[in-house]
């Protein structure tokens, strides 16, 4: 029942948006009575919090695919990569990323949120690592946080961003070529 609340409201958060899903309304898209729910959940931001999780999961698996295959790659290689996973990743759902990004107020799930962020900023960080001959930037762990950002940032802003939709290869493009000069230079 847990699996038919959370799909439920992924579902309306991605369809409908955030102020849509109501404690009656998952309930009735998940084809239980709202007592039933609160047996599971004890309110609305409760199962967002658990959609989150799977979110984040289904994002930090597609990153930790792209870690192990950039492995070994020559830099630029690597970079685009991982750029391109990152792209992919808020593809998988854009309307229900759209919606825990900007709806959900971060006080919902900031642990789920955190740990994304820094599970992601800690495998750049030991990417970096592999590449420490070839950079000129010193500082790897701030490094890890800029190209957290700006690899995050910018693909929020092409993905998510409904009022301008640039083309994802040439997003690709310009995002690893600016990772890579800032890298070295």
């Amino acid at each position: 029942m847990v699996d038919v609340i959370v799909e439920a409201t992924w579902k309306i958060l991605a369809e409908e948006g955030y102020a849509a899903a109501s404690t009656n309304r998952i309930a009735e898209r998940a084809g239980t009575s709202v007592g039933s729910l609160y047996q599971y959940f004890p309110n609305k931001d409760a199962i967002v919090a658990a959609v989150q999780r799977r979110h984040h999961a289904d994002l930090g698996a597609v990153m930790a695919a792209a870690f192990s295959e950039a492995a070994g790659m020559p830099l630029e290689q690597a970079t685009r990569r991982l750029v391109r996973a990152s792209l992919e990743a808020h593809l998988l759902d854009p309307d229900l990323h759209r919606t825990l990004s900007e709806r959900v107020a971060d006080s919902v799930n900031p642990e789920t949120r955190e740990t994304l962020k820094t599970g992601i900023q800690g495998q750049i960080r030991h990417w970096l690592e592999a590449y420490r001959d070839d950079l000129t930037v010193t500082d790897l762990d701030t490094a890890a946080f800029v190209v957290l950002h700006m690899v995050e940032g910018v693909t929020h802003a092409a993905i998510l961003d409904q009022e301008q939709t640039p083309d994802p290869q040439r997003i690709e493009d310009e995002l690893t070529a600016t990772v890579v000069r800032y890298l070295t230079g």
